[in-house]
Protein backbone atom coordinates (compact mmCIF):
# COMPACT_ATOMS: atom_id res chain seq x y z
CA UNK A 1 0.00 0.00 0.00
CA UNK A 2 2.57 2.30 0.57
CA UNK A 3 3.56 2.61 -2.67
CA UNK A 4 -0.24 3.50 -3.92
CA UNK A 5 -0.60 6.67 -5.69
CA UNK A 6 -3.57 7.98 -6.83
CA UNK A 7 -1.85 9.29 -9.91
CA UNK A 8 -1.48 5.65 -11.18
CA UNK A 9 -4.62 4.37 -11.09
CA UNK A 10 -6.77 4.16 -14.30
CA UNK A 11 -8.80 6.81 -16.34
CA UNK A 12 -11.99 5.38 -14.39
CA UNK A 13 -11.18 6.02 -10.98
CA UNK A 14 -9.25 9.27 -11.97
CA UNK A 15 -12.67 10.14 -13.02
CA UNK A 16 -14.80 9.30 -10.06
CA UNK A 17 -11.97 11.15 -7.82
CA UNK A 18 -11.76 14.32 -9.44
CA UNK A 19 -15.50 14.17 -10.05
CA UNK A 20 -16.39 13.66 -6.41
CA UNK A 21 -14.01 16.13 -5.25
CA UNK A 22 -16.05 18.71 -7.22
CA UNK A 23 -19.42 17.34 -5.59
CA UNK A 24 -17.94 18.06 -2.69
CA UNK A 25 -16.31 20.96 -3.55
CA UNK A 26 -20.49 22.24 -4.37
CA UNK A 27 -21.14 20.95 -0.93
CA UNK A 28 -18.59 23.25 0.56
CA UNK A 29 -19.80 26.40 -2.39
CA UNK A 30 -23.57 25.92 -0.59
CA UNK A 31 -21.88 25.98 2.93
CA UNK A 32 -20.42 29.04 2.18
CA UNK A 33 -24.12 30.62 0.74
CA UNK A 34 -25.75 29.28 3.62
CA UNK A 35 -22.84 31.32 6.06
CA UNK A 36 -23.28 34.58 3.50
CA UNK A 37 -27.33 34.43 4.00
CA UNK A 38 -26.80 34.20 7.52
CA UNK A 39 -23.63 37.09 7.73
CA UNK A 40 -22.68 38.09 4.24
CA UNK A 41 -19.09 37.50 5.68
CA UNK A 42 -18.86 40.61 7.24
CA UNK A 43 -16.97 40.35 11.37
CA UNK A 44 -19.78 42.64 12.52
CA UNK A 45 -22.46 40.46 11.26
CA UNK A 46 -20.83 37.21 13.03
CA UNK A 47 -20.38 39.52 15.97
CA UNK A 48 -24.45 40.18 16.05
CA UNK A 49 -25.37 36.55 14.99
CA UNK A 50 -23.10 34.67 16.91
CA UNK A 51 -23.15 36.65 20.18
CA UNK A 52 -26.97 36.13 20.24
CA UNK A 53 -26.76 32.53 19.86
CA UNK A 54 -28.95 30.58 22.83
CA UNK A 55 -27.02 28.02 23.85
CA UNK A 56 -29.94 25.11 22.32
CA UNK A 57 -28.17 27.38 19.28
CA UNK A 58 -25.14 26.55 19.60
CA UNK A 59 -25.17 22.82 20.61
CA UNK A 60 -26.88 22.41 17.48
CA UNK A 61 -24.47 24.41 15.12
CA UNK A 62 -21.69 22.55 17.13
CA UNK A 63 -23.02 19.42 16.41
CA UNK A 64 -24.15 20.33 12.36
CA UNK A 65 -21.17 21.79 11.51
CA UNK A 66 -18.26 18.94 13.58
CA UNK A 67 -20.07 16.28 11.56
CA UNK A 68 -20.06 18.44 8.15
CA UNK A 69 -16.11 19.23 8.53
CA UNK A 70 -15.57 15.63 9.71
CA UNK A 71 -17.26 14.23 6.57
CA UNK A 72 -16.04 16.54 4.35
CA UNK A 73 -12.25 16.57 5.25
CA UNK A 74 -11.75 13.21 6.24
CA UNK A 75 -12.19 11.71 2.93
CA UNK A 76 -10.24 14.72 1.03
CA UNK A 77 -7.28 14.68 3.46
CA UNK A 78 -7.62 10.56 2.85
CA UNK A 79 -6.93 11.41 -0.73
CA UNK A 80 -4.11 13.77 -0.36
CA UNK A 81 -1.96 10.78 1.79
CA UNK A 82 -2.08 8.87 -1.70
CA UNK A 83 -0.37 11.41 -3.96
CA UNK A 84 3.05 11.69 -4.82
CA UNK A 85 3.48 15.05 -2.89
CA UNK A 86 6.18 14.70 0.45
CA UNK A 87 5.40 13.88 4.04
CA UNK A 88 6.01 17.13 5.17
CA UNK A 89 2.99 18.13 2.92
CA UNK A 90 0.71 15.49 3.96
CA UNK A 91 1.36 15.53 7.61
CA UNK A 92 0.56 19.66 7.37
CA UNK A 93 -3.17 18.68 5.89
CA UNK A 94 -3.90 15.80 8.36
CA UNK A 95 -3.32 18.48 11.15
CA UNK A 96 -4.18 21.92 10.03
CA UNK A 97 -7.67 21.49 8.96
CA UNK A 98 -8.54 19.72 12.43
CA UNK A 99 -7.15 22.66 14.43
CA UNK A 100 -9.22 24.93 12.01
CA UNK A 101 -12.18 23.06 12.56
CA UNK A 102 -12.20 22.97 16.45
CA UNK A 103 -11.03 26.88 16.25
CA UNK A 104 -13.83 27.32 14.04
CA UNK A 105 -16.01 25.18 16.29
CA UNK A 106 -14.82 26.74 19.55
CA UNK A 107 -15.32 30.28 18.56
CA UNK A 108 -18.96 29.85 18.33
CA UNK A 109 -19.27 29.21 21.89
CA UNK A 110 -16.45 31.79 22.59
CA UNK A 111 -18.00 34.71 20.77
CA UNK A 112 -20.90 33.97 22.76
CA UNK A 113 -19.61 33.61 26.08
CA UNK A 114 -16.37 35.32 26.23
CA UNK A 115 -15.48 38.29 23.82
CA UNK A 116 -17.53 38.99 20.93
CA UNK A 117 -14.94 40.91 19.34
CA UNK A 118 -11.80 38.42 19.53
CA UNK A 119 -13.88 35.29 18.78
CA UNK A 120 -16.30 36.39 15.87
CA UNK A 121 -12.47 37.79 14.40
CA UNK A 122 -11.47 33.74 15.29
CA UNK A 123 -14.43 32.39 13.67
CA UNK A 124 -13.82 34.14 9.99
CA UNK A 125 -9.87 33.15 9.90
CA UNK A 126 -10.84 29.84 11.13
CA UNK A 127 -13.93 29.75 8.01
CA UNK A 128 -11.39 30.98 5.61
CA UNK A 129 -8.55 28.89 6.77
CA UNK A 130 -11.01 26.34 5.76
CA UNK A 131 -11.95 27.10 2.94
CA UNK A 132 -8.56 28.00 1.42
CA UNK A 133 -7.16 24.66 2.88
CA UNK A 134 -10.02 22.61 1.11
CA UNK A 135 -9.29 24.15 -2.22
CA UNK A 136 -5.24 23.86 -2.10
CA UNK A 137 -6.37 19.97 -1.50
CA UNK A 138 -8.93 20.03 -4.51
CA UNK A 139 -6.08 21.64 -6.48
CA UNK A 140 -3.31 19.39 -5.39
CA UNK A 141 -5.17 16.13 -5.89
CA UNK A 142 -6.05 17.34 -9.30
CA UNK A 143 -2.70 18.23 -10.46
CA UNK A 144 -1.02 14.93 -8.96
CA UNK A 145 -3.87 12.56 -10.74
CA UNK A 146 -4.03 14.74 -13.86
CA UNK A 147 -0.24 16.35 -14.30
CA UNK A 148 2.17 14.42 -12.38
CA UNK A 149 3.49 11.85 -14.54
CA UNK A 150 2.99 8.46 -13.95
CA UNK A 151 6.55 5.76 -13.99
Amino acid sequence: MANFKLKDLPLSAKLFISLFLCVMGLSYITLLLHIWVDTEMKVSMIMESYGAFEFSELVDNAHRYIFWFALTFAPVVALLFFTSFGEKLKRFFAVLPMLMIVSDIGSMWLTRYLSKTWFSWQLYLSGMSLAALFLIMFLLINYDIWFKKVK
